[in-house]
């Protein structure tokens, strides 16, 4: 054998050694006797156990149902307002609506006017508008609810915006809201500014708010306990107030604890302080599909006399016609015959 293969194979046979011994020390460099290399370690810290490290989640299950047996009435859903939540995620309660046969009906602002929509309607529901209703349309509604038509007002909390060039220094920071001040102001609701939290008992985050049943009302029928994502608090003195937040609630804006108001109604009227607890996502969380099942009954359960809001003109008093001949004057008295 040539000198460097020998070289080779000394360098070789020295490597194998150093691995063989080195894998027979290991277990007693390492502290192990005998087999008790493979028995598994005890980890003493709480926070490394899997029931610490993973947080109960509400279980979601359920089917949402309505127990009104009311048929064909007309929901007209407002999309006109630059909403903030779509179509898609209002689907579990608007296909519940239409399963239980009722007509969905979508209002956009486009062909015809919000009072020419509802006075074919029986409900309105109005998620998270963006644009103001305009005075007609604010009279519009008021005379909708009067004639017995029902209505439900979703809110969330006002979002940040930032307008113009804030690096350097000429733009702002405003908050932006839903426009359902002037909806419910007829109706002695209002909602509040900032969100609500709770950092005691919460849904996974402290934005995910309990809320639980304020008040005995066919809202709450069967409702233990429902969850909302992000929510305001609803103020008002004569209205039902049906849902509240749980002990520990705060309000963001003043971090003052109290039982706050979530879901309310005035009449004909509900106002609800969320949005997301009707999406896919979240329609079944705790008790959320009931909720959701007992907002659909609240829409077609009145009885809303027909032609409200009326046309314009329609209430005032009718004029005889005018022509062009003279103006009518006492009519002369017959002569005896």
């Amino acid at each position: 054998m040539s000198a460097p293969n020998s070289r080779l194979a000394a360098v070789f046979v020295v490597i194998v050694a150093v691995l063989v011994g080195g894998a027979a020390v290991a277990p007693y460099a390492l502290g192990s006797e005998g087999g008790a290399a493979s028995d598994p370690v005890d980890v003493e810290n709480e926070q490394f156990q899997p029931g610490t490290i993973l947080p109960d989640e509400t279980p979601e299950e359920g089917e949402i149902t309505m127990d009104s047996d009311a048929t064909g009435k007309t929901i007209l859903v407002d999309v006109g307002h630059r909403n903030g939540v779509s179509e898609t995620e209002l689907e579990p309660l608007l296909s519940t609506l239409a399963e239980n046969g009722h007509r969905i009906r979508f209002y956009r602002g486009q062909r015809q006017s919000l009072n020419e929509s509802l006075r074919s309607a029986d409900a309105f529901l109005v998620v998270s508008p963006r644009e103001k209703f305009t005075s007609d349309e604010l009279a519009g509604v008021e005379a909708f609810t009067d004639a017995g038509g029902r209505m439900i007002v979703m809110g969330d909390p006002p979002s940040v915006q930032i307008s113009g060039g804030l690096l350097l220094g000429l733009g702002s920071i405003q908050e932006t809201g839903p426009q359902t001040a002037s909806l419910g102001s007829n109706y002695g609701i209002a909602y509040g500014s900032g969100y609500l939290y709770n950092m005691e008992t919460n849904d996974n985050n402290y934005k995910s708010v309990f809320v639980e049943p304020g008040a005995t009302s066919e809202l709450t029928t069967g409702v233990d306990r429902v969850v909302m994502r992000e929510a305001v608090p609803i103020r008002t003195a004569d209205a039902t107030r049906a849902l509240v937040g749980t002990d520990g609630t705060h309000l963001s804006t003043t971090r003052d604890a109290g039982t706050y108001a979530v879901v309310a109604r005035s009449g004909n009227v509900t106002a609800v302080g969320d949005t997301d607890f009707v999406t896919r996502e979240n329609a079944f969380d705790a008790d959320n599909e009931v909720l959701i099942g007992n907002l659909a009954d609240f829409l077609v359960d009145g009885e809303k006399r027909p032609g409200a809001p009326a046309e314009p003109g329609a209430d005032e008093p009718q004029r005889p016609p005018t022509g062009d001949g003279p103006a009518p004057g006492p009519r002369p008295t017959p002569a005896p015959a």
